[in-house]
């Protein structure tokens, strides 16, 4: 079945269902951790800013503007509503909806026409950090090239990126290890790619929820719609179904566990040939494996 790019009324609905998750998900943090201010609740472990036509810039800009008139108004009539709404998460996230929906309706096709996300991913949906000097140890962050299909459903797709990968900071840095922190460490999925090593030096999930993609992007499928499931498990049980989990390994590692687990049982069909990543982000026959 041919998958179809996400429209625009679904990414309307999208942004609905995400803003308001956070809303009910803000309300129940600031019912267990009453220590914290709403402001920074609002700016620190939810991403509603990002999402808003207060924000002037693309989906993930370099600096935010904290003190911009757009937001602090929207900020303001927020905290208005919590402080009249504490004691019901159900009014605090309608009320506060409506307070954000004309700002959310009035970025919606700028927000939905931005690519601006996969800039910098210089293998496939692999993206390194970027170095002044050389370093043992190179993180690396996560996206979806191939929307709408997954990144899984190629099961060559995500070993050819990390082969890339490998190759490129080995020579630009010297690595020795690659490492990451994303909910995907939770994910059985994703943990099929890595050997033992990386398994072993799995740290435990964080509980401790931040703005970004590496708690949060558990909410969106590969079509870039809501993920519903696990939106109803947020709501049903007040934390996140898949925790953000930190691990490396070192390069020798990774390639010896691709080679053996994804490339070995496609020797004879592929002649010796391993599959790189092209300009569009998919996969195409390319250079031998070393």
């Amino acid at each position: 079945m041919v998958l179809k790019p996400k429209t625009m009324e679904e990414h309307r609905d999208y942004l609905y269902k995400i803003v308001r998750l956070k809303l009910f998900f803000m309300h129940g943090w600031l019912a267990g951790h009453p220590e914290e201010s709403f402001g920074d609740v609002l700016r620190k472990r939810v991403d509603i800013y990002r999402k808003v036509d207060a924000n002037p810039g693309a989906l993930n800009p370099t600096a935010i503007d904290w003190n911009a008139p757009a937001w602090l108004e929207l900020e303001q009539a927020l905290i208005k509503v919590y402080e009249q709404n504490r004691g019901s998460g159900a009014r605090f996230e309608e009320e506060g909806f409506a307070v954000l929906r004309p700002s959310l309706d009035a970025r919606l096709e700028r927000d939905y026409l931005d690519r601006s996300g996969l800039q910098g991913y210089q293998c496939g949906s692999l993206r390194y950090n970027v170095y002044d000097e050389p370093t043992k140890e190179v993180g690396f962050h996560i996206a979806n090239a191939v929307s709408p299909e997954s990144i899984f459903d190629d099961p060559l797709y995500l070993p050819c990126c990390f082969m890339i990968l490998m190759d490129q900071v080995e020579v630009r840095y010297q690595a020795e290890y690659i490492q990451t922190g994303t909910w995907l460490n939770s994910h059985s999925k994703w943990l099929e790619l890595f050997p033992q090593e990386w398994h072993a030096n799995l740290s435990a999930p964080d509980t401790n929820v931040q703005w970004h993609y590496g708690f949060w992007g558990q909410f969106i499928t590969a079509r870039g719609t809501f993920n519903d499931k696990l939106g109803d498990y947020l709501r049903a049980n007040g934390k996140l179904r898949y925790g953000l989990r930190s691990s490396k390994c070192t390069l020798a590692a990774m390639r010896r566990h691709l080679k053996a687990k994804f490339f070995a049982a496609e020797e004879s069909r592929r002649q010796g040939r391993v599959v790189e990543i092209n300009q569009g982000g998919y996969c195409c026959v390319g250079t031998k494996l070393q």
